[in-house]
C-alpha cells in the first residue's frame, strides 16, 4: 500500500466520522430530515458511527506510517476531515451527507482489503 493510498483512505474515514457526528447534532441533522431534534436512537448510532471512524483512521496510517507518525497524522486527518464536512455541509448538506457516507464506505471496505 502506497502512502497515497493510506492517506486517501485515512481522509474517507475521517470525512464520514465526522460528518457522522456533525448531524448527530440537532442543527445540521435538521438540514437533512424537516425534524427539530434528532430521535434519539439516531444520535446515539450516528456518534458511535463517528466514534468508530475516526478511530479507524489509525488503521491506515499505522501501516504506513511509524505509531508516532501516525498519531500526529491521525490528528492532521481529523482536521481535514472537520474542514471538509463543515464545508460541504454550509454548500449542500443532502449531497455531502450521500458523499460523505461513500467515502467512508469505500474507506474501511479498502482497509479490510
Amino acid at each position: 500500500m502506497t502512502l497515497w493510498q493510506s492517506s486517501l483512505q485515512a481522509l474517507a474515514l475521517s470525512m464520514g466520522g465526522m460528518t457522522a457526528l456533525a448531524l448527530a447534532m440537532d442543527r445540521h441533522y435538521a438540514q437533512l430530515k424537516p425534524l427539530d431534534e434528532v430521535p434519539a436512537a439516531h444520535r446515539m448510532a450516528l456518534r458511535v458511527l463517528g466514534f468508530l471512524l475516526l478511530l479507524a483512521v489509525w488503521l491506515p496510517a499505522i501501516r504506513s506510517w511509524s505509531a508516532t507518525v501516525s498519531t500526529a497524522l491521525v490528528l492532521g486527518f481529523w482536521s481535514l476531515g472537520a474542514l471538509a464536512t463543515v464545508a460541504g455541509l454550509s454548500w449542500s448538506a443532502r449531497n455531502f451527507a450521500v458523499a460523505a457516507a461513500v467515502m467512508a464506505l469505500l474507506g474501511a471496505v479498502s482497509c479490510l482489503w
